[in-house]
């Protein structure tokens, strides 16, 4: 018989309480042999006798030592009906690194062993507790660090991209069936009608497919923020404006310009979008090697950013601008460029509004046919302004998903690149149906299609892929 497994479920370092985690069969007599019980619902003796998800308080011992560990409280769940599936207890111990390693030890000492990685996650895959998709989707929600990234995990941990895949894969076995009786019966009356109607649903169910397809968009930004790069010419004020969107003194801020030599990132969210704030060298030509350098990093910072801010204020030479304009102004389409004149509270309404103006005016006079996605009037100093700056990189974010997307998200990478594969086998096959092949022929790349969408929960998944997936989760989870 397999050995129960054990994990603390709690990141390392000090903590109020820790909570020990251990399942697999003979859970609650590795514990009894631990655990001495003070007060339990129903009067229970041992853990064993104990109702599932019911808790009783006690005393951890050393059996060799008869010496105290902690007090603590346990929770017992039994088979099926706990996370694995299988029998489970839980120990809520005090959170010093001593006390959960003392726990772990007995309780291997008394025939548990440690979890691997994602143990826990994997077993209740393997139970059918959860597809591969909401198991993926439990490290999600741990790594949650915005309100839109932990609602877009908890909706895949709740099933939601399960059940979109599973409902497309269900219309594809429909139309595979469908070559597959055309296969057996080629000269029935009603071939040509029921290829022809065959073809309409797999179109049907390849708009589906681009209709989550479009969601990634979005998707990847939760997963992997969207980049923010504020740039202007030296001393125009892109410290301090890191510094107020972060909510804290990242950036050195002087008065002299070229202060900041190097990029400088912040991991925040705005209006609840995770962000990765640049803040860059002020653009301008130097003989200083560190500082060029610092410029150059910046213009590489520029082209890979979702939304560059472009900063400039009314104490500088607006000569000066002609250099930024000529940069901001060529980057990619997909950029979003802002223009945001800054230090309003050191300026005249008209000062800004006439600065503004004017480098519209030379963006104009170069001939460029792009228009700025947004201008603003901002102060970091007294927070002028900043909010309208975050809900214009909310309207973005927002910009970016379609309406139709009814809440579910792809913000896996494995998961877009599987259902790309499978839109592109779909279309294969919905072209070879429409050029009148055999059936057989568009019924194989048909069996593939699905097979990519199997991969995405799971369900044709190989053994390779679910043991590199479960090894990057914590040993807790």
């Amino acid at each position: 018989m397999e050995k129960p497994y054990c994990a603390c479920a709690t990141p390392p370092g000090v903590s109020g309480i820790c909570v020990i985690r251990m399942a697999g069969e003979g859970s609650a007599r590795i514990c009894d042999s631990v655990f001495h019980i003070k007060r339990a619902a129903n009067g229970a003796k041992t853990v064993e006798q104990m109702d599932g998800y019911t808790v009783a308080y006690g005393t951890v011992i050393d059996p060799q030592t008869k010496e105290t560990i902690d007090d603590v409280m346990v929770t017992r769940f039994c088979a099926p009906h706990s996370y694995t599936g299988e029998e489970a207890i839980e120990i809520s111990c005090h959170g010093g690194l001593t006390v959960r390693q003392e726990i772990l030890r007995v309780l291997q000492d008394n025939g548990a062993r440690m979890a691997q990685p994602g143990e826990f996650t994997r077993k209740a895959f393997m139970a059918g507790k959860i597809d591969l998709s909401q198991a993926e989707a439990v490290m999600d929600v741990i790594a949650a660090d915005s309100g839109l990234a932990l609602r877009a995990a908890q909706s895949q941990l709740q099933g939601s991209l399960k059940t979109k895949i599973r409902a497309i894969s269900q219309d594809l076995y429909t139309a595979f069936a469908v070559f597959e009786m055309l296969i057996d019966e080629p000269d029935d009356e009603d071939a040509a009608a029921m290829l022809a109607d065959n073809t309409a649903k797999l179109k049907k169910s390849r708009s589906d497919m681009q209709e989550l397809l479009d969601t990634y968009r979005q998707g990847r930004i939760l997963s992997e923020r969207m980049s923010i790069v504020i740039c202007g010419i030296p001393n125009s004020g892109k410290s301090s404006l890191l510094n107020r969107l972060s909510g804290y003194d990242r950036a050195i801020v002087t008065d002299v310009p070229g202060t900041t030599r190097d990029t400088l990132e912040v991991l925040t969210s705005m209006q609840g979008v995770p962000v990765r704030l640049i803040d860059t060298a002020g653009i301008r030509k130097t003989d200083d090697l560190v500082e060029s350098i610092g410029v150059n990093r910046a213009s590489d910072a520029l082209l890979e950013a979702d939304i560059v801010l472009w900063l400039a204020s009314c104490e500088e030479d607006i000569q000066r601008q002609e250099e930024m304009i000529d940069l901001v102004m060529k980057l990619p389409e997909e950029t979003k460029v802002g223009l945001l004149i800054s230090k309003t509270d050191t300026a005249s309404e008209e000062d800004c509004s006439n600065l503004k103006k004017t480098i519209l005016d030379l963006i104009e006079k170069k001939g460029f046919d792009r228009k700025l996605d947004f201008c603003a009037e901002i102060s970091s100093q007294t927070g002028a302004g900043i909010t309208e700056l975050e809900e214009y990189v909310r309207r973005t974010y927002d910009a970016l998903g379609p309406e139709h997307a009814q809440g579910v998200l792809l913000t896996n990478q494995r998961h877009y690149e599987h259902l790309l594969a499978a839109s592109e086998k779909l279309d294969r096959c919905i072209a070879l149906s429409n050029m009148g092949t055999s059936p057989e022929e568009p019924s194989l790349v048909l069996r593939t299609a699905m097979e990519e969408l199997g991969e995405i929960t799971g369900d044709t998944v190989s053994d390779t892929l679910v043991e590199t997936i479960f090894a990057r989760f914590c040993v807790g989870k």
